[in-house]
């Protein structure tokens, strides 16, 4: 069998696929699971292999696009066509993403209907239309969902998400030996979901003090890399900053060898979650935990609002239930 899954979203977006590809991948072993993304977010699936071939579409931010990428796609069409696949699932709901699948040739061409009602042509190019109502569920349960309405699997719900220790790479830089490790993930490109800039530091010289050391996950936006140079001014030794240089295949082995994360709702939190990582999730006011919030790995989401500074209690809290030691056996 041959199965395509088209999800044109974000990063985050791409790695809450990873528990349905799995779920298939264990239904099916045989299997060949192709997917398709928005170009940029693919390096966060390489953990993942459950996944044969990853193609990818045009990136998920506009200004990213060019002229270009309508020949792009006619060329993706016809890879895609070439393979000849069984089942396709447009999984992003969006129009780039119908298209894909309804000119994908497969023999059975799949949309979900419920939440975002389809017009014509994609409606005409679906030979199955499927009904489950997602929109108040975890995304990952929404693409579980989405794909078992068109393919027997025997789970009820999908597992964890995926990327494999083995796939991971350590850092171009060293830890010091000895310290627990704790990853800050300050940093999103929506101002509305940071959290302030003063609690981080607050809780990064508390975490300092008690003899951990902080790596500060940022992105390469140049702002990105600004705020965790701040924060590793203000923190002072013992925190240093991914100055916007590491892959997700770093970040995920540091995050294999953390004790914990904090960070705010991003494709980092998730990744946090696809390594097992105890997790503190930052909501800002219009973040949905519901939708959202790390996927099956211990965590404790602690909600806050623009001007709201009682948080960090609660953060400095929640923080210190996952790293307090282990109790000894009895």
């Amino acid at each position: 069998m041959r199965i395509l899954l088209v999800k044109l979203r974000h990063i985050g977006d791409a790695l809450l696929l990873t528990p349905t590809v799995k779920a298939v991948k264990d239904a099916y072993p045989d299997a060949q699971i192709d997917v398709v993304v928005r170009a940029g977010t693919e390096s966060i699936l390489q953990g993942c292999p459950s996944i044969h071939t990853i193609y990818t579409t045009a990136s998920p931010e506009k200004s990213k696009r060019s002229g270009a990428s309508f020949w792009n796609d006619l060329r993706l069409l016809a890879d895609i066509r070439s393979e000849k696949y069984d089942l396709a699932v447009e999984m992003g709901n969006n129009d780039r993403g119908r298209t894909i699948v309804g000119l994908s040739g497969a023999k059975k061409r799949c949309a979900n209907t419920h939440v975002y009602q389809i017009a014509w042509p994609w409606k005409w190019l679906m030979t199955h239309l499927g009904n489950s109502e997602w929109s108040i569920i975890h995304r990952a349960q929404a693409d579980f969902l989405n794909v078992k309405d068109f393919l027997e699997l025997p789970q009820q719900e999908p597992g964890p998400m995926v990327f494999e220790r083995s796939a991971t790479t350590a850092p171009p830089f060293a830890l010091t030996p000895d310290k627990p490790l704790v990853i800050f993930h300050p940093g999103t490109r929506w101002q509305r979901k940071r959290w302030n800039e003063n609690h981080w530091t607050s809780l990064g010289a508390s975490l300092i003090s008690q003899n951990h050391q902080i790596v500060i996950s940022v992105g390469p936006d140049p702002e990105e890399i600004a705020l965790g140079q701040r924060l590793v001014e203000a923190i002072g030794p013992g925190c240093i900053s991914t100055e916007g240089k590491t892959q997700w295949n770093h970040l995920a082995w540091l995050l294999y060898h953390a004790r914990l994360f904090v960070g705010v709702d991003t494709a980092a939190m998730h990744l946090a979650a696809a390594t097992g990582t105890p997790t503190v999730a930052l909501f800002g006011p219009d973040s949905d935990a519901r939708n959202w919030s790390p996927w099956k790995t211990p965590h404790r989401l602690v909600h806050f609002n623009s001007d709201e500074a009682s948080t960090l209690d609660e953060v400095m809290t929640a923080a210190a239930g996952f790293l307090a030691p282990s109790p000894p056996n009895s």
